[in-house]
């Protein structure tokens, strides 16, 4: 049975450059359908996320993706995208500057709160790097004593870095932890969802995946950002 942290790690490889063997090694096989048990079990069980489930849930009948997912969603997630497809829809679309950009980094989708004269650009703003959350990110991963990895120093808050960071807090034992950081952390996805949405290429895999950790979101966030 995959465990929590390592269902975020997959999740954090399908938004971020990976070797070809790499890839082929996570999406393929029983690796692949022990991540879709695993994503199917924390949007089901009820249960907190870096915690065992219960005999009872275990035997538990597991209700189908569709249950959760469009069938599209299910479809795509099922037949994850060979390394060319993924690299291919990576050059279209996880690159800035581009019309059709669609990057995961929170900077992009929240507005920036920083005080005033700070920057030209440090109230209200919007669709830029290194707002609140790439600042936060940055401070919190070198106060644990890691790196940002080259690829994303002009973005410490993609989401990639956030679920490979909430995996290390969950291998920590900080599992409070790691749901509160999530709770902070995954708001974005919504307005990042519809971002995929007005793709004239197809997104449905990262849609779907979008929708995995918008349920996880739902799970950690407390009640009254749920209401």
């Amino acid at each position: 049975m995959m465990e929590d942290e390592t269902m975020l790690s997959v999740l954090s490889v399908c938004f971020a450059p990976v070797e070809e063997a790499e890839w082929k090694r996570i999406s393929t096989g029983s690796a692949w359908s022990d991540f879709l048990g695993a994503a199917r079990r924390t949007m089901q069980d009820g249960r907190v996320l870096g915690e065992s489930p219960s005999p009872i849930a275990n035997a538990r009948r597991r209700c189908p993706l569709q249950d959760f997912l469009s069938i599209g969603e299910v479809n795509a997630l099922f037949r994850p995208p060979t390394y060319q497809e993924k690299k291919a829809f990576a050059a279209r679309h996880f690159v800035g500057g581009l019309p059709e950009s669609a990057l995961p980094v929170e900077s992009l989708y929240q507005p920036w709160t920083a005080v005033a004269g700070s920057s030209p650009f440090s109230r209200n703003a919007g669709g830029l790097y290194w707002g609140d959350s790439a600042l936060y990110m940055r401070d919190l991963i070198e106060r644990l004593g890691l790196q940002v990895p080259p690829e994303f120093s002009a973005c410490p808050d993609h989401v990639s870095l956030e679920l490979d960071l909430a995996a290390v807090l969950l291998r920590s034992g900080m599992k409070e932890e790691a749901r509160l950081f999530l709770s902070e952390r995954l708001a974005w996805l919504t307005a990042y969802r519809l971002r995929l949405l007005a793709l004239e290429d197809d997104a449905r895999f990262y849609i779907g995946l979008v929708d995995v950790l918008m349920g996880i979101w739902a799970q950690v966030s407390p009640m009254e950002m749920n209401a």
